[in-house]
């Protein structure tokens, strides 16, 4: 019998032996969501740089799940403390930012260390580099925000190493009959409810199910906007899990997620249209315009880094800051860039891009 005021000891291993796979309703969902996110796949896929997209998709996915956790800032605030000093930076802007270098962290260490127990350890410490990461070492328990009642107590700090090695091994195990969006989506659930860290447990939970799609190749780079679904929906996501623990509501809590990756998926892949779309009529616009400070590596410059300085710029050019900065200036002529100072800095702002963020964020 579940007490949401007991320590969830009892929480079985992955896979649970209880779920209808052959359900006709869930295979649609998981037909039409694998074509949204193949789509996604094949049309990152084909770009020319698909670092140009990094920056802009993963800090929108970082705001959604930064907001869930209560933290708000916008798109273009981040875009400008990228460039101060971390101290210098407001808290909110440097978790969005800690995540955004989290989610890049573990997309790199996912080829060495696969989905293991020290990729996920080592996300937290990459959210919370200040703080003292690893294991909990003592109870904790979920609230409901409103009224402050105990609504889940996750299992015991004992149980957490176990816990912890069954989900490793299922999020590893190659076979496995079931399709790994089903699997993602199982063992999002598990860790939530193993909750194994004093904190991060959400933000680690919404990376980790980004780097199960990328490891089993339905998408090719971290870029799905699925924290944009979870914020939206967020009550009912709370729900589904916990029906999952109280009621064995697995069938409603699969379906849930697979309609969020399947409308996150056609979502992101608008974005990242509509991003290089404008791509290519600046760089066309620049190279008709003004062929003397035209070059590719400018261009990608200022779509990787919306907002950058002429010091960050001439390390990418390989030139002078002066150099750098004539550039910039060239540009706000044309209408393209916004100088703007902030404090000791000079700052340079993608004027189109900003402008497409902005109508992307409302």
């Amino acid at each position: 019998m579940f007490n949401p005021k007991n320590p969830y000891n009892q929480l079985n291993h992955l896979p649970p032996s209880n779920i209808d796979f052959k359900n006709a309703d869930l295979l649609d969902l998981v037909i039409e969501a694998r074509t949204q996110l193949a789509e996604l796949k094949g049309y990152s896929s084909s770009l020319p740089n698909p670092l140009l997209l990094l920056s802009p998709a993963i800090i929108k996915e970082s705001l959604a799940s930064s907001e869930i956790e209560n933290v708000r800032t916008t798109m273009i605030e981040v875009l400008e403390n990228q460039i101060f000093l971390e101290e210098e930076r407001r808290e909110p802007n440097k978790e969005v930012l800690r995540y955004r270098d989290a989610v890049m962290w573990s997309f790199e260490k996912i080829k060495k260390l696969g989905l293991s127990t020290r990729l996920i350890t080592g996300i937290q410490g990459q959210l919370l580099p200040r703080e003292i990461t690893g294991y909990r070492q003592q109870q904790n328990a979920i609230q409901n925000p409103k009224t402050k009642e105990i609504i889940y107590t996750p299992p015991t700090q004992a149980k957490i190493p176990e816990c912890m090695s069954h989900l490793e091994k299922f999020l590893n195990d190659t076979s496995q009959k079931m399709d790994p969006l089903i699997a993602c989506i199982l063992g999002h659930y598990q860790f939530e409810a193993i909750h194994p860290f004093r904190d991060g447990n959400g933000r680690t939970g919404r990376i980790l199910m980004v780097l199960h799609l990328t490891k089993n190749h339905i998408i090719s780079l971290p870029i799905l906007y699925i924290s944009g679904f979870i914020n939206k929906h967020r009550e009912e996501y709370y729900q589904r899990l916990l029906e999952v623990t109280a009621k064995g509501k697995w069938i409603e809590y699969i379906k849930f997620m697979l309609e969020g990756f399947k409308t996150q998926a056609a979502i992101t892949k608008q974005m990242i249209f509509e991003i290089m779309k404008l791509f290519w009529e600046l760089k066309e616009q620049i190279k008709e315009k003004n062929k003397a400070i035209y070059s590719a590596d400018l261009v990608e410059a200022i779509f990787s880094l919306p907002v950058i300085s002429p010091v960050k710029l001439g390390k990418i050019l390989d030139c002078h800051y002066t150099t750098a900065a004539r550039y910039l200036n060239t540009l706000v002529n044309m209408g393209l860039m916004i100088d703007k100072k902030i404090g000791r800095y000079h700052l340079y702002m993608n004027k189109p891009l900003t402008n497409l963020i902005n109508r992307l964020e409302s």
